[in-house]
This record gives C-alpha cells, structure tokens and sequence, in this order.
C-alpha cells in the first residue's frame, strides 16, 4: 500500500512558499535556466519564490527548505543525495526537476521537466509520500548503493573529470573498465542473531536498491519499492567486463541469469575479501561514506547498509507504486529475507511450483 502522511495544514496551492535550490553546474548550465524559467512561472501564479545554490551553508539552506511548502531541486540525482540530510530534518515535501544525467529520482516518482508542468505538479492537492531512507555505514542514501564493476565505471568518470555532458563523458570510463576490469570480493550478512545461515562469498557485482530506477534501462532491482521497509539486493556474478556485458545484456531485455541471487532484508553487512571493492552510492563515488578509503572498501573491512527508521516527503502527483513483489522470470534463482530470515520464494518452471534455497558457496563467473 502507498505509504502517505498527511500535511500539517492543506494550504491553498494557489499560493505557496516553494524553495529553489540549483546546482549550477549541473547540466552544463542548464539548472540555472531551469531554474530562471521555474521562478517566472511560479512567480506569474502568485507564489512566493526563493533561490539558492548548492553550496550555500547548511543553516540557510535548512531554514529556507523548512520555511518552505515545497522545496523543488534542479540538478541532478547527485544534488537531491546531498540535501537528503536536509530533507529528512524539514520534512519538506521535495520535487526533483532533473537536469543531470541520468535523473533517476525524476524518472522513478514521474516528475515533469518543463517549468510550467512542474508548476501544475505542484500545485496539485495531493498527500505526499513518505519514501524510506537507508543509510550507508550512518550516510543516507536514496537510491542504491553498488559495489564492483559499474561503480569502478563511476569511480574512473569522477576521477578523469571530463568535459564531455550525458552519457558520453562514461565511454572513456567505460573503454578503461573493459581493458582492465575491477570486480568486487565480497561477502554478505545479514544482522540476525544466531545467522539465518552461513555468510555467502561473491565475485562480480552487488546492487542494493532502495529505487527500482538504475540507469541506462538496466533495473537489476526491479521489485524495489521506496515505501516498504525494505532493500533488495542483487549478486550479478562475474569477473571479466564481457561478463558484466552478458548480465547487463539479460537486464536490458528484462531477463536474468539463474546465477544471479537475489536478496531482500532490512539490512546488510558486506564485508570486502583479498581486494578493494570500488563503491558508489545514488551514483557518485562513495569518497564521503565513513570508513571508506576515497570510496573504497578495503579488504576485510565493512559496510552497514540498513534501513532507518528516518525519511523524507515526496510530493509525486504522477507517481506509480511497484507491482507486489514476485519472481518475475522463469529462471530466478532469489530467496526473501523478512527481518533477517531467509524465506524461499515460489518460483514457476514449467508450469511447476518449485522452491530453491540458496547455499554459501563462491558464485562463478559466466564469462
């Protein structure tokens, strides 16, 4: 069921205090218009408008989003992850106006990308959603945090700093990772006490999602809900860069490998094994989560990954809550984890019932 909080008062949405806050150089400039033809709109509908940049110290920020019916971000997936400590004190019903890259957070709630859309978004009379906020050894985090070969993607794209906007500031990253991937060793727990069974040793990739949007249409976690107390996590097995294409390849057509394991808890504790283990969190290099070395997990070192008992408000007119979660294909290899105990899922095989268990053992690679 959607989870909604009532507003302390239903204002008139005909006229509100709704905060701006712009990341400039997202978009190569294009916040900065965003932002210039949203204040125009909503100063023409008699709403009351204020402006700042990231970058403006904490206590002014926090006081204008709070003094704030709706507090819109203009930038990119980034920007919302760096105001979620903000967001979660304010309780501001937040609006992503996305302007990044990939604009995950934008695309997964529906929201618009045109000034006078937006505008009508917001004056919409509707209750806004209470979204579920994790956190990363004590950082929160919106979307998912990833280990592997798509974060050392995202490590290498941070580092070369290039000029290039979109998706073609990632081929050169991309191009690097191929000639020289860097899978993450790892080792998963979950937090129960005696463990619902031995820890689980893997290679290749661990995505855990908090949104089902991932980027590039991909989706590992597509029964990700925001709203449910929970995470879903996916082991995408590989340790070559052809293996992590072939995965990527079956995610593409919404198809999975029985290899992949799937996972759902409310928190997760990894442990890296013999090598660093690249990290990125909502999809920027980890280099602020604590007890990483430049967004690094070093070997034999731990992240706590959990759901808190914190959140944010949404407001999402157009937003669509995930289908029940269920086991979307005919080759899923996925247990549920409730509170730290490890449930078998029903999976079809052939017009079959079958249950499957999964057993600690080291995954293979496909490639």
């Amino acid at each position: 069921m959607r989870a909604i909080i009532r507003y302390k008062n239903h204002q008139d949405t005909t006229k509100m205090q709704i905060a701006l806050i712009v990341n400039p150089r997202s978009g190569r400039g294009k916040a900065d218009k965003a932002a210039s033809l949203l204040n125009a709109e909503l100063a023409k509908r008699g709403h009351k408008v204020s402006t700042l940049e990231m970058g403006t110290d904490h206590s002014t920020l926090q006081s204008q989003i709070a003094d704030a019916d709706r507090v819109v971000v203009l930038g990119g997936d980034g920007t919302v992850h760096h105001l979620l400590e903000i967001l979660a004190d304010t309780q501001t019903p937040m609006y992503h106006f996305g302007t990044g890259t990939a604009n995950l957070i934008c695309k997964a709630f529906g929201m618009a990308q045109s000034p006078e859309q937006v505008a009508a978004h917001l004056e919409a009379e509707i209750d806004p959603i209470r979204v579920d906020l994790p956190t990363c050894n004590g950082r929160p985090f919106l979307i998912m945090v990833s280990l592997g070969i798509d974060a050392s993607v995202i490590h290498r794209f941070e580092e070369a700093r290039s000029r290039k906007g979109g998706y073609r500031a990632y081929i050169q990253p991309v191009l690097r990772e191929v000639i020289s991937p860097r899978p993450a060793r790892f080792m998963i727990e979950t937090n129960t006490h005696p463990p619902a069974q031995p820890p689980a040793q893997h290679a290749g990739i661990l995505v855990i999602a908090n949104l089902r949007s991932y980027g590039g249409g991909f989706n590992p976690c597509p029964d990700a809900n925001p709203t449910d107390g929970q995470l879903d996590a996916v082991v995408i097995p590989c340790t070559s860069s052809i293996g992590a294409g072939i995965s990527y390849g079956f995610l593409k057509a919404r198809r999975t490998s029985s290899k992949m394991k799937r996972f759902v808890s409310d928190s997760f504790r990894i442990t890296s094994k013999h090598t660093p283990a690249f990290v990125q969190v909502d999809g920027e290099k980890a280099s602020r989560v604590p007890g990483l070395v430049d967004g690094r997990l070093e070997p034999g070192n731990r992240l706590e990954i959990v759901m808190s008992k914190r959140h944010i408000l949404i407001h999402a007119p157009k937003y669509q809550e995930p289908e029940e979660r269920q086991a979307r294909s005919d080759n899923v290899s996925s247990v549920k984890w409730s509170r730290g105990v490890a449930i078998p899922v029903v999976q079809v095989r052939h017009g079959r019932e079958e249950k499957e268990d999964i057993q600690s053992e080291d995954i293979q690679s496909i490639a």
